[in-house]
């Protein structure tokens, strides 16, 4: 049985991006796709100009490349634009029965969750579903706010706390890489709700891992 996860996303409000800032969004989701590789192998495919899917090999790491590719995406809203930059995610965890080389064609558990996540989602931007009912169940609760939270950051924050989750690096290293003081990293951090994000994607990692494993 293989067990992979997918994550299916699109940018939020895309038809209110100027058109000479959507050569911007893609660099940026391309670079942030090249950044996501560090934590596992996956594969991306971007289609419509506003829309990906990512493939993850590690499907415990899904949840942690979601939040990040958001907090990426945050990061690097240009000051020009009117409005943050975001994406609305569906994550889908379970089998894959058909892997083609183009993700978008593919198919299985993880695919169809991840797709009718994204259909059902209304105003979420972040929503979670497995093929294991108890972790549907004990998530459902905590995905949700952890959505709130993310779509709340500040560029700043997302920033600061986009580094710390991929590089697991201390406050003063961040500090450096941002031109920000160590005091204003901590704030940022803080404001960001850092250590209730990690508590969370700790907890999906260790769910995921009890059943694949068992």
């Amino acid at each position: 049985m293989k067990i992979k996860g997918v994550i299916t996303g699109d940018i939020v409000s895309s038809s209110h991006i100027r058109l000479e800032l959507r050569k911007k969004l893609l660099v940026a989701m391309r670079e942030i796709a090249e950044d996501l590789k560090s934590l596992s192998d996956l594969k991306i495919e971007f289609f419509r100009g506003d829309s990906f899917q990512i493939l993850v090999e590690q499907p415990e790491k899904t949840l942690l490349a979601a939040v990040l590719f958001r907090a990426g995406l945050i990061s690097r809203t240009p000051e020009k634009s009117k409005q943050h930059w975001d994406a609305r995610i569906s994550i889908g965890v379970g089998e894959v029965n058909f892997l083609a080389d183009d993700i978008v064609v593919s198919d299985g558990e993880a695919f169809q969750f991840s797709g009718k996540g994204m259909d059902n989602m209304k105003k979420r931007r972040l929503v979670l579903h497995t093929r294991w009912v108890p972790i549907n169940e004990e998530l459902s609760i905590s995905t949700a706010f952890a959505d709130d939270v993310i779509s709340g950051w500040t560029q700043a924050q997302a920033e600061a706390i986009y580094l710390a989750l991929l590089h697991d690096i201390p406050q003063k290293e961040i500090a450096s890489q941002i031109e920000k003081t160590p005091q204003t990293v901590s704030k940022l951090l803080s404001y960001a709700k850092e250590d209730l994000i990690k508590k969370f994607l700790e907890r999906y990692q260790y769910l995921i891992l009890k059943e694949i494993n068992e």
